[in-house]
């Protein structure tokens, strides 16, 4: 897993996808530093990587019965995701349509074990709430997978209602292999 971390931590800055500066977070927090993961939909090679290793992790030590992603970001990984293992796949809406069926998931996940999945985790509330909406259409869910764990409560606020976050990393992790990127290039990057 390191390897992936220091090549992850590595792609993030060579595509402008970690920044630093001030920024407010989805979870009304303000950070340091931001994770910009859906420039990652921009190029398919890394795409494609984080999409397998992501596979890996959701399906260790076996696959669920359907993978949701949560709105926005947590969409096109769940689908793409769901197609390389050739699992259904559906999501949690930001707030219920006000036509057609009026759903707020999308998908099928009654009797099914979902494994819910966005793309960075920070307190988590986004995905505890998607995990309480599908939890209401039926679906059992136990695990949620994101691609970097920032490390500010998701984990705990996912154990509080019976939920495993999975990640590839941690905030932690990247930040370190991008000091030791800085370092071994003597400050250049």
């Amino acid at each position: 897993m390191q390897g992936l971390v220091e090549w992850l931590a590595a792609e993030l800055h060579a595509k402008s996808m970690f920044m630093t500066g001030r920024f407010r977070l989805s979870s009304g927090g303000y950070s340091s530093y931001y994770f910009d993961l859906r420039k990652m939909y921009s190029y398919p090679q890394l795409y494609r990587r984080v999409v397998e290793e992501f596979a890996s992790l959701i399906c260790t030590p076996r696959c669920p019965d359907t993978v949701i992603g949560v709105a926005t970001a947590g969409i096109p990984l769940a689908a793409m995701t769901a197609m390389l293992r050739g699992l259904p796949m559906g999501y949690v809406r930001l707030k219920r349509k006000s036509h057609g069926g009026e759903q707020l998931v999308e998908g099928i996940v009654k009797g099914l074990r979902v494994t819910v999945v966005d793309d960075v985790a920070t307190t988590g509330r986004s995905i505890a709430e998607a995990v309480e909406n599908i939890r209401m259409h039926g679906g059992l869910v136990e695990e949620a997978a994101v691609i970097i764990d920032r490390e500010e409560g998701a984990a705990e606020t996912l154990s509080s209602i019976g939920v495993r976050l999975k990640s590839l990393a941690t905030a932690r992790g990247i930040l370190e292999a991008l000091r030791r990127m800085r370092a071994r290039t003597g400050g250049k990057n």
